[in-house]
């Protein structure tokens, strides 16, 4: 398959080549623009241009008169994002904030931002793409194929509701680099961008792809510790390690010790052992909190010793996890909202010490950051007994696509190949030289003012007086619609301001003190494979049910034999709804590559 694509853009760049010999000596306007290089005077030069034969067909931009060779055309592109981080943090005029005064005056593109308020990003997606009702772009969250928006933008596609832009592609700038091997993440390369069933045309653009893969890296100046957090006064008065805590087993004693301790929040009452995530009940916590029990590690599924692929509902580990909640519940040992508590009431739990141990949270949230009251809790164990964390690799987090109907669509493509560049990744990232950063030693540096603005969490001047993503604690867009990071060699740190700035100082010592380890397990999740053609009949069954929501009502069931009723039930709806049918299709691509499904074996 990526041969056929090759293939096609090879074809491509020599009709290209074989054009401009044609057009040798013609003459020239001065009004048309054609795609170039941006010049690149920094040391990390290489890191956003295309390398080898692709670098030697790339021509220089005429731009327009007067204008430097990032000069694009003089004209706005209305992008729509289906990303709330972005609407929440957009500069009052985007028009007048320096940012996109600067991306205006080198490149002639006037970006005007929408967000449409709904129900969720993807029913507002699902909505505007069923209409057609598309602007020149959209941007959306797509970590990869297994997103439920994976399958609104593939119909989308499918619909001609895209612009191919296959053909734009070669002469890129960054977005060459997904031409070569190992550059995308499997999943990115065969079922997001170069998908077979394109037939050689690119409709999708996977975004956040890191340059280099250091997914398993550990580095504590940009790690997130998630999960269980505990009081450290609580810690302190029972005198454990807290990162002794390991197994379920382990994590039962502990909070029997805390009721048996007869601690007090704030308010003067009993301290509660368990609560909900940060922000708000969920089930999503119980991978933390419960993580040996959870058999079904990949989207619900697993592999069992002998082979044999089932649904978590189907074996008996389901009755492990529920009764042992049951437990919990019953001894009054988790609080009895910790599926169901919105995220004001969790936020107000915390910050007056109601429960002793935070569900889910991570370093970079200001109740921890801000104060020295709460420590990482385990990492428990998972069901192989290994407290690793688990990372698929290098990935993505976004998706942009171009409309069909886009006045100029190559246009579009080039301002967006643009901004993952060297240098509109420092312009977006660091704003206007002089105003928020100086140059030192060939690196960017803040300016004392920005950050002292940054430590202070001054959103509104980052986005107002800058407009730059200072690492996404500013304007969020240009953290979101950039690829090929890599802060790192090309700037000197992991975010702006990491190296000097104080505000999540505890953050990193935290990372610090408490450092995690991985474990590689490649693949996707099971459910992606539903997006193939031959599984529509079984996806659109298997989408109803909500095994979620079966577990809960499992936990809170009257009696034991209410428990087996709920799930004898479910266990017959996923029969009905085609699961056998999932599973050979699961173990057919497992035996044909053990890596393309997320299983633990």
């Amino acid at each position: 398959m990526k041969k056929k694509v090759l293939k096609r853009m090879f074809s491509v760049l020599l009709a290209g080549t074989m054009m401009a010999t044609v057009l040798t000596g013609c003459g020239n306007d001065g009004g048309n623009t054609t795609s170039g290089d941006s010049q690149q005077s920094t040391p990390q030069e290489s890191s956003a241009q295309p390398s080898g034969d692709d670098a030697g067909t790339e021509s220089e931009s005429q731009g327009e008169t007067g204008q430097s060779d990032e000069w694009i055309a003089d004209r706005e592109i209305v992008l729509h994002a289906y990303v709330d981080d972005i609407y929440n943090a957009l500069p009052d005029d985007q028009v007048n904030s320096p940012v996109f005064k600067e991306i205006k005056e080198r490149t002639g593109i006037q970006l005007k931002v929408q967000f449409t308020p709904g129900e969720s990003n993807k029913a507002t997606l699902a909505a505007q793409l069923a209409a057609g009702t598309i602007p020149d772009a959209i941007v959306c969250y797509l970590n990869n194929s297994a997103r439920p928006e994976f399958p609104l933008l593939y119909k989308a596609a499918k619909d001609g509701l895209f612009a191919d832009i296959s053909e734009y592609i070669p002469n890129s700038k960054v977005y060459s680099k997904y031409m070569e091997d190992g550059y995308l993440p499997n999943d990115t390369y065969k079922n997001i961008v170069f998908r077979e069933d394109f037939d050689g045309a690119v409709y999708l653009l996977h975004l956040g792809v890191d340059e280099v893969d250091r997914s398993m890296i550990y580095n504590p100046d940009e790690e997130y510790i998630g999960g269980p957090y505990i009081q450290k006064s609580i810690v302190d008065a029972l005198q454990i390690d807290p990162t002794s805590v390991r197994t379920s087993e382990d994590f039962y004693n502990l909070l029997v010790k805390i009721k048996e301790g007869g601690f007090k929040d704030d308010n003067g009452n009993d301290v509660i052992p368990l609560g909900p995530k940060y922000w708000g009940g969920s089930v999503d916590a119980m991978g933390f909190d419960f993580r040996g029990l959870i058999w079904g590690v990949s989207d619900d599924y697993n592999m069992d010793e002998n082979g044999e692929i089932y649904h978590e509902a189907e074996t008996d580990h389901v009755y492990d996890l529920i009764n042992y909640v049951r437990k919990l519940l019953a001894e009054g040992l988790i609080h009895q909202e910790y599926f169901t508590m919105d995220e004001t009431r969790a936020d107000e739990l915390y910050r007056s010490h109601s429960c002793a141990i935070i569900g889910d949270v991570h370093n970079y949230v200001d109740i921890i950051y801000e104060s020295e009251d709460w420590i990482p809790l385990g990492p428990l164990n998972d069901l192989q007994g290994d407290n690793k964390t688990v990372t698929s690799g290098k990935g993505g987090r976004g998706c942009l696509a171009i409309s069909a109907d886009a006045e100029n669509p190559e246009e579009i493509f080039r301002f967006f190949d643009w901004l993952s560049t060297y240098e509109g990744q420092l312009l977006t990232q660091y704003g206007i030289e002089g105003l928020s950063y100086n140059m030192v030693d060939g690196m960017p540096v803040l300016t004392d003012e920005a950050l002292d603005h940054l430590n202070k969490g001054d959103e509104k001047w980052m986005w107002n007086n800058v407009g730059a993503a200072f690492g996404g604690s500013g304007v969020y867009l240009w953290e979101f619609i950039t690829t090929n990071k890599n802060n790192i060699d090309n700037f000197g740190e992991s975010r702006p301001g990491a190296t000097g700035g104080s505000t999540f100082l505890r953050s990193v010592e935290l990372a610090t003190q408490y450092p995690r380890e991985y474990k590689l397990v490649e693949g996707l999740g099971a459910t992606s494979y539903l997006n193939s053609e031959d599984m529509e009949d079984v996806k659109a069954q298997l989408d109803l049910l909500d095994y979620n929501e079966t577990l809960v009502q499992a936990i809170f069931a009257k009696d034991d034999a209410e428990v087996k009723s709920i799930i004898e039930s479910f266990r017959a709806q996923l029969k009905a709804a085609g699961v056998d049918k999932f599973k050979e299709k699961l173990k057919e691509i497992y035996n044909e590559d053990p890596k393309a499904i997320n299983f633990y074996r």
